[in-house]
């Protein structure tokens, strides 16, 4: 199977997952209702997740480190995954399928402009 990342400015996409944790996941996110993504995720600084479209659960893995689990009907191998921190000087980026998270979710780490892990709010978004 063959995987793709995109680089966008303030971040670089990837693909990965891990078994559903015990905590870190909202007890019933809102929902996202747009119908031109396949997953999306609003997710806290804590890795809460706030609202969701295809994603199964997200977990804080370690300061400013996370992993956001999409549904099985998404594809990721044929996806285009879009990380964003809302109004943020930081910097994020995701990472190839890895142990931490596995092949089934995006592993998102937060940053800021010195290259320091941290907790930060941010979107994911699966085309």
């Amino acid at each position: 199977m063959i995987r793709f990342s995109i680089v966008l400015p303030a971040a670089v996409v990837m693909t990965g997952a891990l078994a559903a944790p015990a905590n870190a996941t909202a007890a019933d996110p809102r929902p996202i209702t747009s119908p031109y993504v396949q997953a999306a995720a609003d997710v806290s600084g804590s890795g809460a997740l706030l609202r969701a479209k295809n994603v199964d659960w997200v977990r804080h893995v370690n300061t400013g480190r996370y992993c956001v689990n999409v549904s099985e009907q998404v594809n990721l191998a044929f996806s285009v995954v879009h990380v964003e921190l809302p109004n943020s000087n930081r910097r994020s980026f995701s990472t190839t399928p890895n142990a931490v998270c596995g092949p089934d979710a995006v592993t998102v780490y937060t940053y800021d402009l010195t290259g320091s892990y941290v907790d930060n709010p941010f979107t994911v978004t699966v085309f």
